[in-house]
């Protein structure tokens, strides 16, 4: 997950966000390799080849050398999935460990909300250090609100859209669905998440004496004392 951004630095890009282009593929290639294959040959193949491709990714970043975490996840999810798929016996299952997860994150946001210990706020504390008393500050709290409800529509849609198309057996839409609610919707609620904290919960300028000035009847003056030897300006105020 990317740092919050400060209210002077420029806004996070939608690329950014997903990890780019090849995030969104990286994330497809196994899906729909599933699909295609076990349409084609079988489920047991359609299982072998995702479980192929997603370790080959893995590879293809180690030896790389870039950053490995979201295609290793993407590997665990996978196979997750596969297994699932294997003891159902059906192409379906492979889509039912990420339905599952979305109604578990539904009920986790709202509860949350409820108890007023939204989950975005542990998230902003843990990625900007400036956040950390967020439970104390009205204005963080409901920013914090705010972005764990964004975040509780994202998987309420995601579990909506893929429940009915699980319950309606269209294996080709939900791996369809399946991409197009994964990482773009991900990117989207990010940067809703950060306009949000950004609107309501703007954190203070830097204050004048950490630049090392001060403010007498409206002028900035230097706080520090001259050096020796400097001419003395007789009409500025003693410090």
């Amino acid at each position: 997950m990317p740092r919050l951004p400060t209210p002077d630095a420029p806004p996070m890009t939608m690329s950014e966000a997903i990890g780019g282009p090849r995030g969104i593929i990286d994330s497809s290639i196994p899906t729909v390799a599933f699909v295609t294959v076990n349409a084609e040959v079988g489920l047991t193949a359609g299982i072998a080849v995702a479980i192929a491709a997603a370790l080959g990714l893995l590879i293809l970043r180690i030896v790389r050398h870039e950053p490995m975490q979201q295609t290793f996840s993407g590997l665990f999810a996978v196979a997750v999935a596969a297994f699932v798929a294997s003891r159902t016996g059906d192409a379906k299952g492979f889509f039912l460990p990420g339905i599952a997860k979305n109604a578990l994150g539904v009920v986790v946001a709202l509860l949350s909300v409820v108890l007023r210990r939204p989950i975005a706020g542990y998230l902003m504390a843990g990625l900007d250090a400036r956040y950390v008393g967020w439970k104390d500050d009205a204005r963080q709290r409901r920013a914090a609100v705010w972005a764990t409800l964004v975040w509780g529509a994202v998987f309420a849609l995601r579990f909506g859209v893929q429940g009915v198309l699980y319950l309606a057996d269209e294996s080709g839409w939900l791996a369809a669905a399946n991409i197009a609610l994964g990482l773009p919707l991900f990117g989207l609620a990010v940067l809703a998440s950060f306009a949000i904290v950004r609107r309501l919960a703007p954190l203070p300028p830097e204050s004048p004496a950490a630049s090392g000035a001060a403010v007498v009847e409206g002028e900035v003056l230097r706080a520090d004392p001259p050096s020796p030897g400097a001419p003395v300006d007789p009409l500025r105020p003693p410090l």
